[in-house]
């Protein structure tokens, strides 16, 4: 294949195997997403700092988000 043509070069696919290609990339995505969830809720430290940060948000401790950017990023 010459590169100069590859622009040139495209191929068809049939309208159904694109829409099941679609449902598996959106299934795989959720699948990951929701494996993400588990794994960060198993996460003792991770909740431990979840926890923290909503007791200061609920006592009005909330820091300012600009210097926490400052602090962390």
């Amino acid at each position: 294949m010459n590169i100069a043509n590859k622009e040139k070069e495209t191929i068809n696919l049939p309208k159904a195997s694109v829409g099941r290609l679609w449902d598996a990339m959106r299934f795989f995505e959720t699948a990951q997403d929701e494996i993400e969830d588990f794994l960060i809720s198993r996460n003792k430290t991770v909740i431990t700092k979840i926890k923290k940060s909503r007791e200061e948000h609920l006592s009005g401790k909330a820091k300012d988000f600009q210097n926490l950017l400052k602090k962390y990023v």
